[in-house]
């Protein structure tokens, strides 16, 4: 990505064709273990293809003084949110030295998709896509938003959220710190960063992985039927959920989003007291089916028999669940 910069954000480092991992900047040994913190680690230069591919390096940006690399998807609601914000974090720091560069790491976003993506929230920064997640996985960068600063040593100076107004479930009227405006500010000033680490919240970055094929549990005959009854309500094209779950193909990039979400009961949406009785539409998933999506997911997501799939649902215009829920919670 670079290799001379005052604000880089990244965490691992790419040398010709040769990929290194991030480094301590102060004793040169590799960071171990997956929850070490990116910042204080020094990162070297790569390249990736922007939404046109054509090939953009952080090479190219040697004259700036500070760039701020936010992964981002095109479908997940607090990446959708946030892309018009970096856009004003560029237009404010521009001109003192900033340079937002966006990566699109997930396998279910193509060239085209990005490029829309661009277009429709007028994009101003490079937005650059890494295909197989390469760069994701040597940054251990796991969210969408999520941020990596580094200075003009390519030491990450500040990492996580953009700041604290949307999260996973949640949506403040209004900001109440800009962790990157302030993080930026600070290292353009020579200051230490006041708050260098916060939490990146948003959408599991949808990994190509290399997952052989396993058991019984396929999508043609478990999991269709589970995502019918349960997802396709909203996770439909038209409907109010950030994006569909109607084919094999749609679920492909988002099995790690869609375990966190069952697995802490944020989907499908049911605020329903169970102390008040059973309800005859209660939306959420069994244990039995819970499992079944694990098992499915540890197994490779096999597709399984075409001839398996069960008929598609009817639904009647707007969906059983909209009108009960707000479209916070199920964009999030």
């Amino acid at each position: 990505m670079h290799r001379r910069l005052v604000c880089f954000a990244v965490a691992c480092l790419i040398l010709g064709n040769a990929w290194i991992p991030l480094a301590n900047a102060a004793t040169g040994r590799q960071s171990e273990g997956s929850d070490a913190s990116p910042v204080g680690q020094q990162v070297a230069t790569f390249t990736l293809p922007n939404a046109y591919g054509k090939p953009v390096s952080l090479t190219d940006f040697e004259g700036k003084k500070c760039a701020a690399i936010v992964f981002l998807g095109t479908e997940c609601p607090l990446a959708k949110l946030y892309g018009p914000r970096l856009n004003d974090l560029q237009e404010k720091f521009g001109d003192r030295g900033l340079q937002v560069i966006g990566i699109n790491s997930n396998k279910q976003d193509s060239l085209t998709e990005l490029a829309a993506y661009v277009h429709r929230h007028e994009i101003a920064f490079p937005m650059l896509k890494d295909k197989g997640n390469v760069v994701a996985d040597a940054m251990k960068a796991e969210r969408t938003p999520e941020v990596f600063l580094i200075d003009a040593n390519r030491v990450v100076r500040y990492h996580g959220r953009i700041d604290d107004q949307y999260g996973v479930g949640y949506a403040r009227d209004k900001k109440t710190r800009s962790d990157l405006a302030i993080a930026v500010e600070e290292l353009l000033a020579g200051k230490s960063i006041s708050q260098p680490k916060t939490e990146a919240v948003g959408c599991h970055i949808g990994r190509t992985k290399q997952v052989a094929e396993q058991g019984e549990i396929t999508y043609a005959k478990h999991i269709a039927p589970i995502f019918n009854s349960r997802c396709v309500t909203c996770h439909r094209e038209g409907e109010i959920a950030p994006f569909t779950l109607t084919s094999y193909d749609d679920t492909q990039g988002w099995e790690d989003t869609i375990l966190e979400v069952i697995g802490n009961n944020r989907m499908p949406p049911w605020s329903a007291n169970p102390a008040h009785g059973e309800f005859a539409n209660d939306a959420r998933l069994s244990e039995q089916e819970k499992e079944l999506i694990e098992q499915w997911v540890d197994g490779g997501m096999p597709e399984g028999d075409p001839s398996d799939l069960p008929d598609p649902p009817v639904f009647t215009t707007g969906g059983r669940l909209t009108s009960l829920i707000k479209l916070s919670r199920c964009e999030t």
